[in-house]
């Protein structure tokens, strides 16, 4: 009788012993390979960084509950952010970037903003591949807020403008839009006139076809008054010495 009480005491100390040892290994476990997915404004790195700051967020245990029952950190540039847990030493981070179409310059800040004309980041940081855009008139400005422009349409104009520039891979430097809404592109040297909305993609797939022979040239490049691509006399360069 005794044996038997001492055998069923040494086999529950045993899974208390067993239990206390796989607590001790899930606690202790730490996460040895991040993947980074869908970053294009930081390098995997700097996400790294901003979502694991702590020594303590590598601890599988910590960074699980943690992803279950806080809010996620709020990034700049990045709508949201999930975690794919793919064992407990390698997660997966896939990142939903905030649209952002171009920026202003005010009061030494750079303002960002999406393709509603809402500012969703301020910061002295220039990222590569959004253009500045000047022209647009306004006053205050507030965070996470639309700037307030008379001609709201012009954001509509200026994703537009934004979206065909990346389907054509082409970047530039700078936006300039007049009081009537027309664009103008600069581009290295060069200064492209795009008029108003009217036929925008095709005016781009022209300029992507004029640029290479404008290669180390410096001057402006009229597409305004485009009447199609096939039409010879669809544009006018000037250049400048």
């Amino acid at each position: 009788m005794r044996e038997r009480r001492k055998q069923k005491e040494l086999f529950g100390y045993g899974i208390l012993l067993f239990i206390l040892l796989s607590i001790l290994i899930v606690i202790s476990t730490r996460i040895q390979t991040v993947q980074i997915t869908g970053n294009a404004q930081y390098k995997k790195d700097e996400v790294v960084k901003m979502i694991f700051e702590k020594d303590r967020d590598y601890n599988s245990f910590y960074a699980f509950i943690k992803d279950k029952l806080r809010p996620h950190k709020t990034l700049p540039f990045v709508e949201h952010y999930e975690l794919h847990w793919k064992n407990p030493l390698s997660v997966e981070v896939i990142v939903y970037e905030k649209n952002i179409v171009g920026y202003v310059e005010y009061m030494s800040s750079n303002l960002y903003f999406d393709g509603d004309g809402t500012v969703v980041e301020s910061t002295k940081k220039k990222i590569p591949g959004v253009p500045k855009i000047t022209g647009l008139k306004f006053t205050k400005v507030s965070l996470y807020k639309p700037l307030p422009v008379e001609n709201k349409t012009v954001f509509q104009d200026i994703l537009n403008l934004s979206s065909a520039l990346r389907q054509e891979k082409m970047e530039c430097d700078h936006i300039d839009y007049s009081s009537t809404s027309e664009a103008t592109l600069y581009i290295g040297n060069i200064k492209v006139l795009l008029g108003d909305s009217a036929d925008m993609e095709q005016k781009l797939m022209s300029l992507k076809d004029i640029l290479p022979a404008l290669s180390g040239r410096k001057g402006t490049l009229d597409l305004s008054r485009y009447q199609g691509r096939k039409e010879k006399e669809s544009y006018v360069f000037r250049e400048e010495k």
